[in-house]
């Protein structure tokens, strides 16, 4: 892959991220891709560097909104699957309108392989990319890995124990895809104020930036004069002749002739609730399970308060109070109401 693809400007900054190691034999191919980018960027530009699985462990917090371009896994061998947590963190670290390009090993999403360390293909490798919040996700380029290739990860990098059978199933249904997307024109967590315009008083608002303009209230409107919009349907042209015909009591009637039975009350006694035959015409009269036991009266005299204020009169009593609708008196005094009945307690 030609690094002039990546079309950089001078000054700008640029991200490599890759699992680097003497084992995967592809330090050397870092430094000439570094240096080929350095040489793009020129002095007041940078290219850094770091591993994927620190990102993944949390060991390294990139600077927020900081690189133009961040590329992923550019040189073999490309053996990682990103997680949601590692994209999520290279959003944060892309400038708005930042580029990521990410290389990755992409399952044929017709396979049919038992076991395979590749478990992702090309749409869900998108598909991922847009759920970390990357635009314009698309598929650069997909090339078919070689069976020598195959057998060189087999055997390497994922320590296969039966590397002949997997590399015949495998081989044409792996590939190496290259992924681009872009971040938004804004940054994660952004803000912006809302111009709403200046009240002057209430259903007017102050058209400073139109001076020609005068304070009218503004109300909603249905523009009927536009072209675009259709004719409204008549809703009465909608019914048919038949649906403006009054059904009748034998059109309703059910189809089997049976007339509805009604529903069995609570305690039924008729049998209705049992499913058996029954006079329909008869009367239900079904029985209290719970029959109701005679209230007590209450001795209004000898009766002891829990709450210690039935003396202190209605505004202090419970709602069960016996002693409601009595005037107030002193604790132990017996409850009486003095004078005639008959009379009126006011001489006029």
């Amino acid at each position: 892959m030609s690094h002039a693809t990546y079309k950089l400007e001078a000054g700008q900054a640029v991200l490599l991220v890759a699992r680097a190691s003497a084992e995967a034999n592809n330090l050397d191919a870092l430094q000439q891709l570094r240096s080929s980018l350095l040489s793009q960027v020129g002095a007041s530009g940078k290219v850094d560097f770091e591993q994927v699985d620190r990102i993944e462990e949390g060991a390294v917090k990139l600077a927020s909104a900081n690189y133009d371009l961040v590329l992923v896994s550019p040189v073999e061998p490309r053996v990682v699957e990103h997680s949601s947590k590692v994209l999520a963190n290279l959003l944060l670290a892309v400038k708005p309108q930042g580029r990521l390009v990410i290389h990755e090993l992409a399952l044929d999403a017709g396979s049919t392989l038992e076991t395979s360390p590749v478990t992702r293909t090309k749409d869900i490798i998108v598909q991922q990319l847009k759920f970390a919040g990357f635009v314009d996700a698309e598929i650069d380029s997909a090339e078919d890995l070689s069976d020598q290739a195959l057998t060189n990860l087999a055997e390497t990098h994922w320590k296969l124990a039966d590397v002949s059978n997997f590399v015949s199933q495998a081989s044409g249904h792996i590939h190496t895809v290259k992924v681009s997307a872009k971040k938004p024109a804004y940054n994660v967590g952004a803000a912006a104020a809302l111009s709403f315009g200046k009240k002057t008083r209430r259903g007017q608002k102050n058209n400073d930036d139109d001076p020609g303009k005068t304070n009218e209230k503004r109300v909603w409107m249905l523009n009927v004069e536009s072209d675009d919009e259709a004719e409204i349907e008549d809703q009465d042209g909608l019914l048919e002749e038949e649906d403006l015909i009054k059904p009748s009591a034998k059109a309703l009637a059910r189809p089997d002739g049976i007339k509805p039975r009604r529903k069995p009350c609570k305690n039924c006694t008729c049998g209705l609730a049992d499913g058996g035959d029954i006079d329909e015409g008869a009367a239900c009269t079904p029985e209290d399970s719970k029959p109701k036991t005679p209230r007590k009266p209450v001795d209004v005299i000898n009766v002891k308060s829990s709450c210690g204020s039935c003396s202190l009169g209605d505004a202090f009593r419970c709602t069960t109070c016996p002693y409601l609708g009595m005037p107030a008196f002193k604790p132990g005094e017996k409850v009486t109401l003095g004078g005639s009945m008959l009379h009126d307690d006011l001489l006029l």
